[in-house]
Parts: C-alpha cells; structure tokens; sequence
C-alpha cells in the first residue's frame, strides 16, 4: 500500500477522527486483529455476527497505527476512524489507491477456475515483471479491496480475483478494481439460489466487462457462450479489445491434441506451443490458455510463457495428487458446483486400473435445482465406472439415488457429516484404490483427504 496520512485516509472514506495526530502514516491494511504490524489501519469489520471493534486492544498491541470503527459507540482514546460502514469505507480506500496506481490490473471471474487462473497468471507475469496475485480465494468486498491495497510502489501488475453469489456484486467489485485486463474463465450452473439461473450467471459474469478500462482487452472462454451470446460480447468490444479461447475452431487461442492422466495434462496452442502442465484435469488446459493469452498482451514471448506453465504448482485442494501406500488421493475439496463436479468425474473417470472412489460432499447454493442437479452428478458416476460412492450431508441421498438408475451395483455409503466420514470411510478403501474427494467448502473435506492418507501413510 502506498503510505498514507490518517487524515487523507479519513477525506477519502468519508469519515471523522478521534483527536489524533493527523498528520500519522498509514503503511498497510488489516482486518484480522491476529496480522496487524506496525504502520497498519485495522478495520474492525462488523457483522450480523461478528465485532471487529472487539479486537482492538489486540490490533494495537501488534502495531496498528489507528483503527476504523462504524458509528460512534466505540468509546477510546487511542487513534480511530468513524465512518458509517466499515465495510464500504474499506471499499472507497482501496478505491482510491488503485487510481494512484498505474499498473496492470487483471480481474478474473467465473463460475470455474478462477483461483486456479489466477495463480497461472501470477506465475507467467512474474517471469517479466514485478508484482502480485490475491491471496487465497479473496474475491468478495472484502478480499478485492485487501488485494488492491496489497499494491506497491514498483509494482507492474495486479491479479484480482471477482466472485459472486448475488445479482449486482461483480459490478460493484469490479468498479473498485478498474481492471485493464478482464478474464472471465467459465460460465456454469454456480450459485443458482442467488442468479435463479445459467442465464442469470452469465449476465453477472459479464457486467464485469462494463468495468473494463478503455484500450484494455477482455479474454474470454467462447465454448462457454452459444452463437447470440458471443455476438453480444463482440458488439461490446467498442473500447476495448476481445480475445477468446477454447477447444472451438473460431478461438482466438484454441487448445487442440489434449491428453491428461495423474501426472499432468499436455496440449497444444493455436497449432504451435505444445504445453506441458503438472495439473491434472482437461479444464486447466483452458486455464492456461487464459494465462497464455495475459502473458502474450504483456508482450511475453511464447515459449517463456509455456515454459513457466511447465512449473506450475496448482493451488491446494483443486485436484492435487498425493499417494498414500498404495492409495492414490485426489483433493478437490476445495468447493463444488455441477461444473467442477463434471470435471472432477471427467478426470476420475480416466484414471487407469484400481477401483475408482468418489467421496461427495455436496454441493450447495443450487436453489430449486439441487435435487435433479445432485442426481445428474450422481449418474455421471455410475457412467464414469466408479466403484464406490461415499456421500456426506444432506445432498448425500440425492446423489447416491441418481447413481442407482443407472448401476444397481456401485456401492454406495452414506454419512450424515464429515466428521463419521473421517472416521469410519478408511474402513471401506482397499489398496490401488483411486480416491477423489470433492465437495462444497463447508463441509471442510480437506479432513476427510488428512485421514485417508494418514491411514495409509
């Protein structure tokens, strides 16, 4: 973050100070009391249930130059901002510091891939040129602003991550970061209790194009869109340039020759570039190409881009392949929509010899459609040849009721939370089995991944 004094920091958000010096230098952004260094602004974000503002001793124990508090109830005599919403005046701050940047921002968005592009991203820029990615998967109005924030003097680019799960948001998001790259990655059947449906996604994914800056480049996946949508995007591009990419002949960069197994995927681009990507799974070859296609705007030359794709380590728990004994484990845990969870089945489906296990969490925010959606997923199991079923919660019925219309003889397993999971699911697996985990981050799998390579360690 660019050093700010308190009272330029109070003007642009709108606030009143306590009696303090004005004239004291902010260095950085906190909003968790536990990360606060010295120079920080913490912002004791409140919530229906949560009070930053019960954190303060602690924020300045560890530094914090001053804090942001909402309202006036917050009765101290150290230093602290007023504002109305601490929330909204964290959002006007980093608005106001991405316009005394000048660097490349590049926001990605989607309804699949999002942090996995991003980081692709990050890893092609950052052969060339100086600067950084969100951490994590902060893509709301709260992580977008501590990503802009995040900027530093010296810094040539900036990797944004955008989500949403209600009509409006991505907009919102998006006129804080200003982006001149967009990346929208996927448009899938994501958050449908919130968007009501595909087509509901798809206009919130691209209002992320409104936000886009003149002379700057919108790169988009075109498998995603049907004919009248692309058409619309292309009438769009007035002040700024399309790119598209994809397995379609029409893509700009276009993926052909793709094999994957549990070593990687390898592809080749537009005909030339044959990429090698320590990723599992055929949908990371269209993440790449986004990367590919960021990478060439920056002028980076095509075979510095591929070969930092050939060094890409992928996120934690998106795939990632781990082997315990002789069981193969494969954690996707991180989240689930029918999307993704057509891609995780995709990949276990190709896995060679051994019994195929699929333990599904569910997954949520599907609104009306949960149900039929839960048991489309579960069919595609039965079809992919999967051995054994384990479903956890609630959409766990549903899923195993799908994969019997189609295989009256998978074995299935049913627990009520992941915590039985945990305990009771390495009693079913056997050795060279093939272990996919995969479900909404809520039910925190992750755990269910620890035991089963703990008991086969």
């Amino acid at each position: 973050m660019i050093a700010l004094t308190l009272d330029e920091i109070v003007r642009v958000m709108q606030g009143r100070r306590s009696c303090v010096v004005a004239h004291t230098r902010i260095t950085g952004v906190s909003t968790d009391s536990r990360t606060c260094s010295a120079g920080d602004l913490f912002f004791a974000l409140a919530g229906p249930n949560h009070d930053g503002a019960k954190f303060l001793n602690g924020a300045f124990e560890r530094g914090a130059a001053a804090a942001v508090v909402s309202g006036e109830a917050v009765a101290d005599d150290r230093s602290l901002v007023y504002v109305p919403d601490t929330v909204e005046a964290l959002g006007r701050l980093a608005a106001f510091h991405r316009t005394q940047r000048s660097s490349h921002v590049i926001a990605v968005t989607g309804s699949n891939g999002k942090t996995t592009t991003k980081c692709m991203i990050d890893h092609v820029l950052g052969t060339r040129f100086k600067g950084r990615s969100a951490p994590k998967s902060f893509n709301n109005n709260i992580g977008v602003p501590v990503t802009l924030l995040s900027s530093e003097v010296g810094d040539e680019f900036l990797v944004v991550e955008i989500g949403a799960n209600a009509p409006g948001e991505i907009a919102s998001l998006g006129a804080l970061a200003s982006p001149t790259v967009v990346v929208i990655t996927s448009i899938g059947d994501a958050h449908l209790a919130g968007f009501g449906d595909r087509a509901g996604v798809t206009r919130e994914k691209l209002s992320l194009l409104d936000c886009l800056r003149k002379g700057g480049l919108a790169i988009v996946n075109m498998d995603d869109f049907d004919a009248a949508e692309m058409a619309s995007i292309r009438a769009r591009a007035g002040e700024w340039t399309l790119v598209t990419f994809g397995v379609s002949e029409q893509a700009d960069v276009r993926i052909t020759d793709v094999e994957t197994d549990l070593d990687g995927t390898r592809f080749v681009l537009n005909g030339r570039e044959r990429v090698s990507l320590p990723c599992i799974g055929r949908h990371n070859a269209l993440n790449a190409a986004a990367a590919f296609a960021v990478g060439r705007r920056l002028k980076i030359e095509p075979d510095v881009i591929v070969a930092a794709l050939a060094t890409f380590a992928p996120p934690p728990m998106r795939l990632n392949v781990s082997r315990a004994g002789n069981v193969t484990v494969i954690d996707d845990s991180y989240n689930a929509n029918p999307t993704s969870t057509s891609a995780a089945i995709d990949v276990l489906r190709n896995v060679p010899g051994g019994r195929r296990v699929f333990v599904g969490g569910g997954m949520l925010e599907l609104g009306a459609k949960s149900a039929s959606l839960h048991e489309q997923a579960g069919r595609m199991l039965a079809e992919a040849g999967v051995g054994l079923l384990v479903a956890i919660g609630q959409n766990g019925a549903d899923l195993i009721a799908g994969a019997h219309t189609v295989s009256r003889t998978m074995t299935t397993v049913l627990y009520a939370d992941t915590e039985t999971a945990c305990c009771d699911l390495p009693n079913w697996l056997t050795d060279a089995d093939t272990v996919l985990i995969k479900g909404s981050r809520m039910l925190s799998l992750d755990r269910v991944a620890d035991a089963v390579r703990k008991s086969f360690a």
